[in-house]
């Protein structure tokens, strides 16, 4: 479970709207910048943002329920690292990404069809996830770690 967040938490309220994706995406960078995070972190953490808040947006109900979706972006301390933790909080349908099944990989271009390996890519570029609801809204938390430069 996530910890709460420290209060030098950078925030980010949005609409359930896809315009929005592009604030978040800019407020990520500028967050990512102010706290140092290495450019290839926040590059993946970037693509993990964005597909996630698209997932909210295409399938969560994050739309019709009218409530905004809260980000919130603060640095951690790892064993051994560098890190940062990025809270995407929704009042959408409840989901915990950390029990749902892949999709199946396609044997071949043939059998490929769009959609349906965000998850596995969120998976795959973070070093940390945790889900819960929490006041009846869903709190993901995505992780990224790095070792510090000496």
């Amino acid at each position: 479970m996530a910890s709460p967040p420290p209060p030098a938490a950078i925030p980010l309220e949005i609409q359930a709207a896809p315009l929005e994706l592009r604030r978040a995406s800019a407020w990520l960078r500028a967050s990512g910048d102010s706290m140092a995070v290495p450019a290839v972190q926040i590059d993946r953490l970037e693509i993990c943002l964005n597909e996630v808040l698209a997932n909210l947006l295409e399938h969560g109900g994050t739309k019709e329920s009218g409530e905004p979706i809260l980000l919130r972006l603060y640095t951690i301390t790892p064993d051994a690292g560098a890190g940062v933790r990025l809270e995407i909080s929704d009042g959408g349908l409840p989901f915990d990404p950390l029990v749902a099944s892949d999709k199946p990989l396609p044997s071949s271009l043939s059998e490929a069809s769009p959609g349906g390996l965000g998850l596995r890519l969120v998976r795959a570029y973070t070093d940390g996830m945790a889900y819960r609801v929490l006041e009846h809204r869903n709190e993901l938390s995505i992780e990224m770690h790095w070792s510090p430069q000496s």
